[in-house]
Formats: C-alpha cells, structure tokens, sequence
C-alpha cells in the first residue's frame, strides 16, 4: 500500500513518540535485600547464562499442549516443537523478551517479590518466587525457580483479580551453564546498570520504549517483565472509528482505530501480556497531528 504523504507526517509526528509526560528519572543503584531480591535478579539473568531442553506443558483457556524446547544462551531464538499438533511436528523459532538485571531498580517500583520453597519440577529443588504487581497496569506471576540456576522451571501469569491466564511447567529439562548473577546478585545489577542506559524514553509508568521501527511503523515497551508492541497503519475510510480487545491467555490483541483532521485516521494495534488497562493508555500516548503542514 502506497502511503499519502500527510499519512507518512502524521506516523513521524507518532513514532517521535509524544508520550503523556511521566516523569523519566535517571537511573540509580539500588541495594539487593534478602533471598527475594536475588531470587528475581536470577530470574531476569537466567536465559543470558543457562542453555536448557526439555519438554513442558503449557495451559492457557482449558487447552494444554505438550511442547519440545531447546535455548542456547547467547543465541537470542529458542526452538520449539508442538508436540500434541501433528505426529511429526515442524520445528518453530521463538525469541524469548530479552530481560536484564540493569531493570531490577525499576521493577522494584512497580513489583513486590516474594519468596517461599517451592516444588520439586522434573527432578529439581525450586523457590516459589511470587510477582506481585502495585498497581493495575501489570499483570502478575508465580515462578517456581530452580535453586541451581535461577531458571523458571515453571510459571503461572495472573490477571489483576488473581485469575490465571495461563501456566507453563516443565516435565523434563536438561540444564548447562552457570547463572553468575544467581551467585552474586548486587554485582549483576551494578555490572548491568554501568552499560548504556537501553530503556529509551518513558511512555507510561515503568514502560520503556526498547525498540522502534519505521517500516512498519512499530515500537516495542517494556516494564522489564511485560512486553507490548504497538503498531501503526493507515485506517481506511470505510472503518469507522473505535476499539477492540480480545484477551487469549495472558496476551492481549486491541484495537483503537483513531480519527485525524484531514486525515483517514491511524489504526493503533496493541500486542502484548498487558492488562486492557494498559493497552488503552499505550494507544492514548499516540498523539497523530491535527494539522500536517
């Protein structure tokens, strides 16, 4: 589709971002306190350090499906086969959220973890590190974390209620490597936080842009646990304006289509494990023009 030029001013005026003006302070060292702490520092650093197989159940929506895993840290795309879909299943990449322990500042803004002992999962000793959200633009998560390595050996995602939306656990895993921010965890923050700042500018409260394109016309947010993309495309005439949502597990599809003075108007898609809550202020910090000189 060939794009008018007031269309390709109104997504530079869009992709420059125009958030609502939360406040972006600069970031600061903050002390690691107490096995929680280090519990979700592990977890943030676990796939940068530790290559794993193994096969896992997934739930979400009354479906269960039985999935071969293989991750090679370093290599930023796992493989996975579907094994419940076909007899002899294809081989699908996937590249998992790239977390970091140089977020745990900010996580600790918007997070509460709290640890206990956990279960046994494919043979091996866990804590159960729960993610409690502060406030209702996050969603919440139960991790059961192999005391070895940091790695989720398995998780359970929450609404804002407590309702699950969807669970993953492994039933086999083979493990190699070793989680150095497990074993020091105030090193791992300091070392992460000492690079360039990579959180990009601030469009809501803990959510970062981390990533942008132009063609498409896309951005990726982060809080340093939830993900979100947002993309733009032109709203054609015969689609009237408003919104949509649609809720699959704990990923959410939404749809805000957006009207412009002069304009067709920008179709605004939201992708990601957010509340609607979220979603509805990630497309309120889209300001298309009302003008295009």
């Amino acid at each position: 589709m060939r794009l008018s030029r007031s269309f390709l001013s109104l997504l530079i005026a869009a992709l420059c971002y125009s958030p609502i003006s939360w406040s972006q302070s600069e970031p600061a060292a903050c002390a690691v306190s107490g096995e929680a702490d280090a519990a979700l520092i592990g977890l943030l650093e676990a796939h940068q350090h530790i290559s794993f197989s193994g096969t896992l159940l997934y739930e979400r929506e009354g479906s269960r499906q039985f999935i071969d895993v293989d991750w090679s840290a370093g290599s930023g795309e796992a493989r996975l086969r579907r094994l419940n879909r076909v007899e002899d299943p294809s081989t699908e990449t996937w590249t998992p959220p790239a977390f970091t322990a140089g977020r745990f500042c900010d996580l600790l803004k918007f997070y509460i973890p709290r640890v206990e002992q956990g279960r046994v999962i494919a043979g091996r000793a866990t804590h159960r590190l729960a993610i409690q959200p502060k406030d209702t633009l996050r969603l919440g998560y139960v991790a059961e974390i192999d005391r070895e390595s940091g790695l989720p050996l398995a998780m359970v995602t929450v609404d804002p209620d407590g309702k699950m939306l969807e669970r993953y656990e492994f039933a086999t895993i083979n493990l190699s490597g070793i989680n150095t921010a497990y074993a020091d965890p105030q090193m791992a923050v300091l070392t992460e936080m000492a690079r360039a700042d990579s959180r990009g500018k601030n469009v809501l409260p803990g959510y970062y842009v981390i990533e942008g394109h132009a063609t498409p016309a896309a951005f990726v947010v982060s809080d340093g646990l939830a993900t979100a993309s947002v993309f733009l495309e032109p709203l054609l005439g015969v689609t009237a304006p408003g919104e949509a949502g649609v809720m699959k597990g704990a990923t959410l599809t939404y749809t805000r289509g957006v009207p412009a003075t002069g304009q067709n108007g920008v179709l605004i898609s939201v992708l990601g494990e957010v509340p609607l809550v979220t979603a509805r202020l990630l497309a309120d910090a889209i300001r298309p023009t009302s003008t295009v000189p």
